[in-house]
């Protein structure tokens, strides 16, 4: 979901500005995610012709279509977070 935000918040996002932007991601675990979320079509993986290659990440329009059902998650996740939380102590 952090990845999807990332790219969500900026157009075409490097390798790099996705790993600051999330520091707690090893950058295999970034790789691998980002490869998943490739294979899913939720994003696109572009190679620039240059030297050194430039490789950047952008939300499909499937991808776009997840972000306001993420947000309702998030959404329904804080109005309930008081109730989960109590009834896991008791």
């Amino acid at each position: 979901m952090l990845i999807l935000f990332v790219l969500a918040e900026n157009e075409a996002t490097r390798f790099n500005a996705i790993a600051r932007a999330i520091p707690d991601i090893s950058p295999k675990v970034l790789s691998e995610s980002l490869k998943g979320l490739e294979k899913d079509s939720l994003i696109h993986r572009h190679i620039y012709a240059e030297v050194p290659p430039r490789v950047e990440y952008t939300l499909t329009s499937l991808g776009k279509s997840l972000i306001p059902h993420l947000n309702a998650l998030i959404t329904w996740s804080l109005e309930n977070y008081d109730t989960i939380i109590g009834k896991r102590s008791e």
